[in-house]
């Protein structure tokens, strides 16, 4: 009997995370370090995480310091790989499943930070692609957006709104948003994988919004009708406005 050839692949000292491309490993109390996952004699499909983490690096250069995104502290070593902050306290899903809600200020604090984060995100000409709870770290009390191996980096000078127009793909973002701000409203997690569906939410399949904190602009992101994240962040912005926020 013949059998295939396997391979054992060391894992990297203090690993507390793998993904699609990248291993991530905690160096000290505040601060980890992302490595492209590397597999001997898969040469195309690594030097393809290399470029994934390539481009990662590039978003968070963009993207500089914000209060709302996980703080970049630059390359590692010559793998390419980046020096990240460390989330002490886990993914928004693990968060909310180990914390009681918390007041509602409280709660409408944290979706004005995740949908001003994103607006930032897209004013800086990046998409993230690949919105969901696990994607949105805790650190200190604050959610912090994460992990852009996924994510489109335009020209600065790219034209948003011509983008998200010509693909429809690029206004999946926002239905992650309303994920998330579903999510930290209701204090319950609650996904939906446009991906593993192949097509936007029916109605049956979602939540009702009625009662839930912003849940009109909620609807909207799962109903498709924000054209861009701009479009999101006024709406919000209205809503704040109308409501003495």
């Amino acid at each position: 009997m013949a059998y295939a050839d396997v391979v054992y692949v060391m894992q990297r000292p203090h690993c507390i995370a793998i993904g699609q491309s990248g291993e991530i490993c905690k160096i000290n109390d505040s601060m980890v370090v992302k490595y492209p996952k590397s597999f001997p004699g898969e040469t195309t499909y690594n030097e393809l995480r290399q470029q994934f983490l390539d481009v990662e690096r590039q978003i968070y250069e963009r993207l500089g310091l914000h209060d709302g995104i996980l703080q970049f502290f630059g390359v590692w070593n010559e793998t390419g790989a980046i020096r990240l902050a460390y989330a002490n306290q886990g993914d928004l899903r693990a968060y909310i499943r180990s914390h009681d809600a918390p007041p509602q200020a409280f709660r409408k604090m944290w979706i004005r930070l995740l949908v001003e984060t994103f607006y930032h995100i897209y004013s800086r000409k990046v998409l993230h692609q690949d919105v969901k709870l696990s994607n949105i770290l805790i650190k200190d009390d604050t959610p912090k957006v994460a992990d852009f191996a996924n994510g489109a980096i335009f020209p600065i000078d790219a034209d948003m709104e011509l983008i998200c127009a010509q693909d429809p793909l690029s206004r999946i973002d926002l239905l992650g948003i309303g994920c998330l701000m579903y999510s930290v409203g209701m204090w319950q997690d609650f996904e939906y994988d446009y991906f593993e569906n192949d097509r936007w939410p029916t109605p049956e399949e979602l939540p009702s919004t009625h009662g839930v904190l912003y849940g009109e602009v909620i609807a909207r992101c799962w109903n498709n009708e924000y054209s861009t994240v701009k479009s999101l962040y006024e709406d919000f912005r209205g809503c704040n406005r109308e409501s003495g926020v």
